[in-house]
C-alpha cells in the first residue's frame, strides 16, 4: 500500500528493523535509514506501528521520534544497506544496474510507468526491504510524485572496465547474459563519452553472432558516428572551421544571417513580433524583442556595435525553411547519414540520452542543436550558456 500523497511523516532517530509481527524480532520485513520518514499507525509498550516510505507495514523497536530531520546518522548504520558514499556525506543511494529501468507511480509491476532511469542513476533510498522482489521508493519526500523501483535493479555503480570484464566472462557461453552486458557495454559507452569503436563492435559481433536483431540500435550507424567522433579538431581548428563553413538560413528566397538578421527581413516574412517568448533561458541572454511564426522564434539584442540584430533562436523545418552549413544545403529531406557523413567530425552526441540531437559549439558562448527525428532533418536551436 503506497502512502497518500501530502501526509507529513515523522523521523526516526536511530537505524533499525521494520519487523512483520508485533513482539517478533525474528522475521524482519526490512532494514530503515537513522531519520528515515515513517507514518505512525499504532504502538505498544515496546513498539511502534508503522508504514515506511515504500508502503511496508510493520513494527519497529520504540525509539524518540522528530518532527524534524537535522541531518544527523546514529551509530552503527550499516553500510552494507546504506552507502553515503567515500566522504559517509551523500544520502544512503544505490545505482541502477540495467538499462531504462521501469520507474513506477506504486509498488506494483502492474503500476503505470512514470519514467525509465538510465543505467547508473543514483537513487537515494531511506528503506530498504529484506524480501525477495522488494520496492523501495525514490521520488519526492511528500509523496506528491510518487516514484518507485524495484530494488533488484540497484546496486553498487557500474564501470566500462568492470562491465567489459563481465562481458567478456560470458562471452561465447551465454547468450542471455552476453546481450545484457554488451547493452551495458554500449551504454557506458556513450555514457562516459570513450571506448564507443570498442563498444559498438562488440555489441555488433555479439548480435551478429546469435543472428539477434535490436530495432532501437542502428549499430552500422553508431561505427560511422563513433569514427567521426574519433576526428574531432581541436579548439582553435574547430573555430576557424565553423566560421570557414558559414552557417546561415534561407527562407522563402531571404537569406538570414545569424548577428545580421534585421527587422525589415522579418516583416517581410511576415512574422508577427513579441514582447517575450515563454520558457526562455532566466541568465546570460537578453534579447530586446523576438519576431515569430508557427515554425520559427527569430531574437533581437543589442550587439558589442549598439546595434539592435537578429539571431534564429528556434526552427522547426516543415515550411520550406534552409539550413546551410558550408555546401550542404538542409531541409526536411536531409537525411541524418548525410549529415554526420560530412559534419560527425564537428558534433557532440550521446545517443543515449538525447538520441538523434547533435551539438556544435557556438565559440564560448554556447551551443548550436540540430535535431533529426525518423531520419530526417528535424530543428534547430540556439542556446547560450548561463
Amino acid at each position: 500500500m503506497a502512502q497518500p500523497a501530502g501526509e507529513r511523516p515523522v523521523y526516526t532517530s536511530k537505524w533499525g528493523y521494520l519487523y512483520r509481527e508485533a513482539g517478533n524480532n525474528n522475521d524482519p520485513l526490512g532494514v530503515f535509514i537513522t531519520e528515515a520518514p515513517i507514518y505512525l499507525l499504532d504502538s505498544t509498550n515496546m513498539q511502534y506501528k508503522v508504514q515506511v516510505s515504500n508502503g511496508d507495514i510493520g513494527f519497529i523497536d520504540r525509539q524518540p521520534l522528530k518532527k524534524f530531520m537535522d541531518g544527523k546518522k546514529s551509530a552503527g548504520e550499516p553500510a552494507k544497506y546504506f552507502y553515503r558514499g567515500v566522504e559517509g556525506y551523500q544520502c544512503p543511494h544505490y545505482y541502477v544496474q540495467v538499462s531504462e529501468l521501469r520507474v513506477r507511480k506504486a509498488p506494483s509491476t502492474t503500476s503505470t510507468a512514470v519514467r525509465r532511469a538510465p543505467l547508473n542513476e543514483l537513487l537515494c533510498i531511506d528503506y530498504v526491504p529484506l524480501y525477495p522482489d522488494g520496492w523501495v521508493y525514490i521520488g519526492d519526500h511528500f509523496h506528491e510524485q510518487p516514484e518507485y523501483v524495484q530494488l533488484k535493479y540497484l546496486g553498487s555503480v557500474l564501470t566500462y572496465d568492470k562491465v567489459l570484464k563481465d562481458y567478456l566472462a560470458v562471452k561465447g557461453k551465454d547468450q542471455e547474459k552476453e546481450l545484457v552486458q554488451v547493452g551495458r557495454l554500449r551504454e557506458l559507452a556513450w555514457r562516459e563519452e570513450k571506448n564507443l569503436k570498442q563498444a559498438f563492435s562488440f555489441w555488433k559481433e555479439s548480435y551478429t553472432s546469435y543472428g539477434v536483431e535490436n530495432p532501437k540500435v542502428d549499430i552500422d550507424f553508431e561505427l560511422l558516428l563513433a569514427n567521426k567522433l574519433d576526428k574531432k579538431p581541436d579548439f582553435e581548428a574547430y573555430e576557424k572551421k565553423m566560421k570557414a563553413l558559414n552557417l546561415h538560413f534561407i527562407w522563402k528566397g531571404l537569406s538570414l544571417v545569424d548577428g545580421e538578421i534585421k527587422d525589415a527581413q522579418m516583416n517581410q516574412l511576415k512574422m508577427q513580433r513579441v514582447a517575450e517568448i515563454p520558457d526562455m533561458p532566466e541568465c546570460g541572454w537578453e534579447p530586446r524583442y523576438f519576431y515569430k511564426t508557427p515554425n520559427m522564434i527569430v531574437a533581437f539584442e543589442e550587439n558589442y556595435k549598439k546595434k539592435i540584430v537578429g539571431t534564429v533562436y528556434k526552427l522547426y523545418f516543415t515550411d520550406g525553411e534552409i539550413l546551410v552549413i558550408g555546401n550542404e544545403r538542409m531541409d526536411a529531406n536531409y537525411t541524418e547519414r548525410d549529415f554526420i557523413n560530412h559534419f560527425g567530425d564537428m558534433v557532440s552526441a550521446n545517443m543515449i540520452e538525447e538520441p538523434h540531437v547533435y551539438r556544435l559549439q557556438n565559440g564560448d558562448a554556447g551551443q548550436l542543436i540540430i535535431t533529426f527525428k525518423d531520419g530526417k532533418l528535424y530543428s534547430y536551436d540556439c542556446m547560450y550558456y548561463c
